[in-house]
């Protein structure tokens, strides 16, 4: 399972948490900044956001496509193909499979927007049987 927190540590970054005003996270390229009332499960997924940012060298307001491209890689992060296909069949709500998996709703629907061709059939066939 992909930490964040140790991510953080080895690249020396430093996190603050503080109220932030209709933002989860926030970076300028070098410190990352977390909202206060984040729940655990939303700042480990927020740090790893932001984290994705950091890395690509982001640093203010960015296109659409840069910004599904960054939540698709931290879904890709925060969710395993073998964690989502472990829970598969298992009719769950959206809600549920994401507190199993350890994320937020918005960051499993994200993981499973961008699944892979393979990874949809094997899904669909895992539902269909």
């Amino acid at each position: 399972m992909f930490d964040p927190w140790a991510k953080v540590s080895e690249l020396g970054i430093d996190v603050h948490t503080v109220p932030l005003e209709q933002l989860s996270g926030c970076t300028d390229g070098t410190t990352i900044w977390l909202d206060t009332h984040l729940t655990t499960t939303e700042r480990r997924c927020t740090l790893t956001h932001e984290l994705v940012h950091l890395t690509r060298g982001h640093t203010g307001h960015l296109p659409q496509a840069a910004e599904d491209a960054v939540r698709e890689e931290t879904a890709r992060l925060l969710v395993s193909w073998e964690g989502l296909h472990a829970h598969c069949g298992a009719q769950l709500e959206i809600w549920h499979l994401a507190q199993e998996l350890g994320v937020t709703p918005q960051v499993l629907a994200d993981r499973i927007r961008h699944a892979s061709a393979e990874e949809r059939c094997a899904l669909h066939g895992c539902i269909a049987s």
